[in-house]
């Protein structure tokens, strides 16, 4: 019976593994990390571009925050291709040119806004906050 027991487990691992049937082959799921994480910066940096050209339209101050922060997710996308396995020498050079395009469009985008320092504009929304994270902010 104990013997019986121990062959219908170890063929119910074996079949359960795979081992003993045929499998069709498994297929990756993304073989371009670095391509699509790539064409990823580049839809952020159009996107910041896109809204620094409607501050210029409307003058809406909005408009150079919603820049901003589609640039760093343009350099934070350009950044994580380093993890990829298939990254190249083209990606390389394609992140070089990125971040020279980023930090252009951000010096624009630093020199259009009314406060000079950060912490200057983050006091303006200090009262805001406050509300929500009491024991955050001292």
């Amino acid at each position: 019976m104990k013997r019986n027991l121990i062959i219908l487990l170890i063929a119910g691992f074996l079949t359960s593994c795979g081992f003993g049937t045929q499998s069709q082959p498994r297929m990756k799921t993304n073989p371009q990390c670095a391509e699509v994480r790539l064409e990823s910066a580049f839809d952020f940096h159009n996107q910041a571009k896109d809204f620094f050209r409607s501050f210029y339209k409307t003058r809406k101050e909005s408009e150079l925050f919603f820049a901003w922060y589609a640039a760093e997710d343009s350099l934070y996308m350009a950044n994580s291709i380093r993890r990829c396995y298939d990254k190249k020498n083209k990606h390389f050079n394609a992140v070089s040119n990125l971040y020279n395009k980023n930090q252009t469009l951000q010096r624009l985008i630093v020199q259009n806004m009314r406060q000079e320092s950060q912490s200057k504009l983050s006091e303006l929304y200090l009262e805001d906050y406050r509300e929500i994270f009491v024991r955050d902010i001292q």
